[in-house]
């Protein structure tokens, strides 16, 4: 195994060419800053601030809405009901979403028991700078006010299908005579009015099953089946995953886990008409349960979306991998245990994978290395490379992106001796040379708090929270910074 300390080095000076503050003294309370995506792409940011509450109890909320180099696309406001005029009672963003030109932002009305209910929609149409429609997602209420409190015991989540609309799945999770399993799947348009509706048509014995929503895009959605028995939430497992054509809601693919192993999926996602799964995998027993310290390998499934068939199943014990020593159960000597972060396609169909080790007593883990593992189109094992980096008490991996011209893929993961010293890595590997670069960005500040988060192609979105807001005059500095990388 070859091993490597950071070497390439980059501090660099902040450019403030493409930047956007966030002033405290700007009318109204700070709600989020959030990017939003054309399927996988970023397409702008959007800033929220709740302004007031009318004496009807219309809670009123400024947008501000920027493309991906952060220009100011639209602005304008936005009301919500709020259900009771007790203080303990808050209108919350839950969710926006993208689609087609239009930003869907979800709210809930929280109460003082914690319990969130009256989830509604306003829709906006960026180019006209225009509400296009409102509402709330349960048709059984009829208004939101303290009588129908108890109305709405169903989950929405909503998702953007791009050029097609939006998806709405309505799942009921918990059973009784009054309120049986219920899951509602349609996608509706810019009007908000139903295009498909779908019904599953697969049936397990005393089994009702809840369809989880992975992923969406222009032109699939990935469901994951979860089978319940009873009338308890934890009391039920993954048996099934589908993929939905967005169009039309037409069922394309029906792949049921197998029953080889217990499986835990670290990753699902659709490239190039094929469905990849795959994660650590544990020995069989009688009730489907496992220690989560005693994995035996790790698994790649690969399922052909055209003609509905298994293409690929690959399980990997650990000693497999010859150039670092893992035991049976996925253990590094001297480092832990390991935990896989991310898992990357190459173009060439040969895959990136990013790993940590950690240690775990009681309930607290301690990370420990870096690790990145090459594997081939038959996902077996080519090379591995640890990376030597800094004790962490959290996850050091953040987040990827692709590099400009389809030169690769940057990695980002914090190695940090406490939360005052950050220090932003990038691990950048090259698709044509098969390079791993690491470049080191210093990024503390004695006057505030730094957040990263993903930007445009080429750039990082770095996110700088003010301590003292009265002196900054601002409450948060965002700005996108350029990525060193190499042209191959």
């Amino acid at each position: 195994m070859k091993k490597i300390i950071f070497l390439f080095i980059l501090i660099t000076q902040f450019s403030f060419g493409q930047s956007y503050s966030v002033l405290k003294q700007a009318d109204g309370d700070f709600v989020s800053f959030d990017p939003f995506y054309e399927n996988t792409d970023l397409f702008g940011y959007v800033e929220l601030r709740e302004m007031n509450t009318d004496e009807n109890l219309n809670v009123t909320f400024k947008y501000i809405v920027l493309d991906k180099n952060m220009n100011k696309i639209c602005s304008g406001e936005i009301k919500q009901k709020k259900a009771d005029d007790a203080k303990s009672t808050k209108v919350i963003l839950d969710d926006i979403n993208y689609a087609n030109g239009l930003l869907r932002f979800d709210f809930y009305n929280v109460f003082i028991s914690g319990s969130r209910n009256f989830k509604a929609y306003t829709t906006l149409n960026i180019t006209t700078n225009t509400i296009v429609n409102t509402g709330i997602y349960n048709p059984e209420i009829k208004a939101i006010s303290k009588e129908y409190k108890n109305n709405s015991r169903s989950l929405f989540n909503t998702s953007s299908l791009g050029k097609n609309g939006f998806l709405i799945n309505e799942r009921r999770l918990f059973a009784s005579n009054k309120d049986p399993f219920y899951n509602k799947i349609h996608a509706v348009d810019t009007k908000n009015e139903t295009i498909w509706e779908f019904t599953s048509s697969h049936v397990f014995k005393d089994k009702y099953i809840l369809y989880k929503t992975l992923a969406t895009d222009d032109n699939y959605i990935l469901m994951e089946g979860h089978a319940y028995k009873g009338n308890n939430d934890n009391n039920h497992k993954i048996v099934h995953y589908i993929v939905l054509d967005s169009k039309t809601g037409k069922e394309l693919l029906f792949a049921e886990v197998s029953e080889k192993y217990t499986h835990i999926f670290d990753y699902h996602f659709i490239q190039n008409g094929l469905l990849y799964m795959g994660g650590k995998y544990y020995e069989k027993n009688k009730n489907n349960n496992y220690n989560s310290l005693a994995s035996i390998g790790l698994n790649q499934t690969v399922f052909d979306i055209k003609s509905n068939s298994l293409s690929r199943e690959t399980y990997l014990p650990y000693e497999k991998f010859k150039d670092v020593e893992i035991n049976k159960s996925g253990k590094v000597s001297k480092e832990g245990y390991l935990t896989f972060q991310k898992t990357s396609l190459n173009p060439d169909g040969t895959f990136f994978v990013l790993a940590e080790s950690y240690w775990q007593k009681s309930n607290c883990r301690t990370y420990t290395q870096l690790y990145t593992f090459m594997m081939d189109k038959d996902f077996n094992p080519i090379k591995t490379v640890e990376y030597n980096v800094k004790q962490t008490k959290g996850y050091k991996y953040d987040f990827s992106q692709r590099l400009p011209d389809t030169t690769g893929r940057a990695y980002f993961f914090f190695d940090k001796t406490d939360d005052r010293d950050l220090e932003l890595n990038i691990l950048n590997y090259y698709y044509k040379s098969k390079k791993q670069v690491v470049q080191k960005m210093n990024i503390s500040n004695d006057n505030s708090t730094i957040s990263i988060f993903p930007a445009k192609t080429g750039y990082v979105g770095i996110a700088e929270y003010y301590k003292d807001q009265k002196k900054q005059g601002n409450y948060m500095e965002i700005r996108l910074e350029k990525l060193n990388y190499e042209r191959e």
